[in-house]
């Protein structure tokens, strides 16, 4: 199971009004969104302590869609986080706690980086224009 916090939980309705999403889009769109952009910032300013998980708890086949025929991202996603942390996982459990990790981290990069108002392509442009 990978879990969130509740401030991940109230920040997904958020997330989706600044990318111009109806606020009934599937939530697993916002996490994998969080864990893309965790996997796409190396920049150490972005590192985070977890916090307690007071949120909900999510299964891998709504994250990464693991054995679902033609959605199952679960390799990919596999392979970014060791490919990121250059460390090779041992098992599900491992892999699980990684995804819990970048949701919170894509989480707090985006939380502390947009306002309500914000331009959410702006901030992308903006970050990834910094890395090349």
């Amino acid at each position: 199971m990978i879990r969130t916090t509740k401030l991940i939980e109230d920040y997904i309705n958020p997330l989706f009004k600044l990318l111009h999403y109806p606020t009934n889009t599937h939530k697993w769109i916002a996490l994998r969104f969080m864990i893309n952009i965790s996997l796409s910032l190396k920049d150490k300013k972005y590192q985070v302590e977890m916090e307690n998980f007071d949120g909900k708890e999510y299964r891998l086949i709504q994250i990464t869609g693991e054995n679902k025929e033609d959605e199952d991202f679960t390799t990919h996603y596999y392979k970014m986080i060791e490919a990121y942390e250059n460390i090779t996982l041992k098992n599900k459990k491992e892999f699980e706690k990684r995804l819990e990790y970048h949701i919170y981290r894509g989480y707090s990069i985006l939380s502390v980086s947009l306002k309500s108002n914000s331009n959410i392509y702006e901030f992308l442009l903006q970050e990834f224009s910094l890395q090349s």
